[in-house]
């Protein structure tokens, strides 16, 4: 057991750790058109660099989820990190599109550490209302990465380009390293480690897949957070170029309704003293569809606020469902966390390449592509969810 204290700092590191990913991705969405022209390609293969780096999450789970079963939590986790740092420094100096995008694949596989192992962490050390709570700081505390990111990407191409905006990734993935050795333990004993842990994981990932209580609520959260992917991929397209806005407002925007994830997450924290993470689900999908369905509906207005309202309501819910959900999935790992955390990746990043690639796919000429990459896995989350395990 850790203390208070310790336990705050811990889940702190953990969420610097957690927001390698959307930092990667939305610090440079401002620039994804100048990215395009300095190196002389087109708009779609600078977009695809999005969908790119998401497959190498997915890809980067199978890896990271035995390692940390095998080998503890903490060793992974400092070289995941160094990775991150080692590819960003490369990115900086990039002159090919193509290389640019082998080097975010590589940069996502170092990213996903710090993702996969704060899921297993928070399994280690909490349990069930109190892991739910955690899960949820953690979550709300990522958002920060989403909210600042964009309008920070925006300040640092327009004074000093793109490339600088991988340096602050380098800066940001050093401070961490050096947390992570400081403060973050390891909670995986020696004796709980797997001998053998690639075939172990294919063992465990086999069992977890087809238990109910694990496989519903890791496709239900995956569903869900397609949603904020595909809006983090069209989002840049929609803003910048239906609506006309220029890298810093379109900042400013991206901030705006990502900070409704900060907010729906404080709710839910709230919700979790009086409800259960299940019923909370149960309750707030059919909402989050609905409020989809209406982003859908006006994304061919040419009135910003008539899109963007019904979008920050949909967008905010990502983080209430997202996080009960990976909570019970969690949950029903016992001792099998790494391998759950790296089984739900897969399935959350594998879902969002697919969706992002779509999204990237339907262009920028209007926000219906992206509206549908909310609104159609938003459908499949609530089906899913349907055939939820009997309480």
């Amino acid at each position: 057991m850790v203390s208070k204290s310790q336990s705050t700092l811990i889940i702190a590191v953990l969420a610097l750790l957690s927001i390698f990913p959307p930092l990667a991705t939305d610090m440079y969405l401002p620039a994804l058109g100048a990215v395009a022209s300095d190196l002389n390609t087109h708009a779609a293969a600078a977009e695809m660099s999005l969908s790119i780096f998401f497959l190498g999450l997915a890809i980067g789970q199978l890896i990271m989820g035995p390692l940390i079963d095998g080998y503890g939590r903490k060793i992974p986790l400092l070289f995941g990190t160094l990775v991150f740092v080692l590819t960003s420094i490369a990115l900086i100096f990039t002159q090919d599109i193509y290389a640019f995008n082998a080097l975010r694949f590589l940069q996502a596989l170092g990213a996903c550490a710090g993702m996969v192992i704060s899921r297993a962490i928070v399994t280690d050390l909490f349990e069930g209302q109190q892991a739910a709570k955690n899960m949820t700081v953690l979550v709300m505390l990522m958002t920060i990465g989403p909210i600042i990111s964009p309008t920070l990407g925006s300040l640092i191409y327009t004074g000093l380009g793109w490339r600088s905006i991988f340096t602050v990734m380098v800066v940001i993935g050093v401070i961490a390293l050096l947390l992570s050795q400081a403060f973050i333990p390891e909670t995986l004993s020696t004796e709980k480690r797997t001998q053998k842990p690639f075939p172990e994981a294919l063992k465990n990932a086999s069992l977890l897949i087809r238990q109910r209580r694990f496989i519903i609520p890791v496709l239900t959260a995956s569903f869900v957070q397609a949603g904020m992917f595909a809006f983090i991929t069209g989002s840049s397209g929609v803003f910048q170029g239906i609506y006309g806005l220029n890298a810093l407002h379109y900042g400013l925007a991206f901030a705006a309704i990502a900070l409704s994830l900060f907010i729906f997450g404080s709710l839910n924290k709230k919700l979790l003293d009086q409800y259960r993470p299940a019923k909370i689900l149960s309750l707030g999908q059919p909402v989050y569809v609905v409020m989809a369905c209406i982003t859908t509906a006006v994304s061919g207005s040419e009135n910003i606020w008539i899109f963007t309202i019904p979008l920050w309501f949909t967008i905010g819910f990502v983080s209430l469902l997202s996080s009960n959900a990976i909570a019970l999935a969690m949950g029903a790992t016992a001792e099998r966390a790494g391998a759950g955390s790296a089984v739900f990746g897969v399935f959350q990043f594998g879902i969002a390449f697919i969706v992002s690639s779509c999204v990237a796919v339907g262009g920028s000429s209007s926000a219906l592509p992206m509206s549908l990459g909310i609104l159609l896995p938003a459908i499949l989350a609530l089906m899913v969810w349907s055939f939820k395990h009997p309480d």
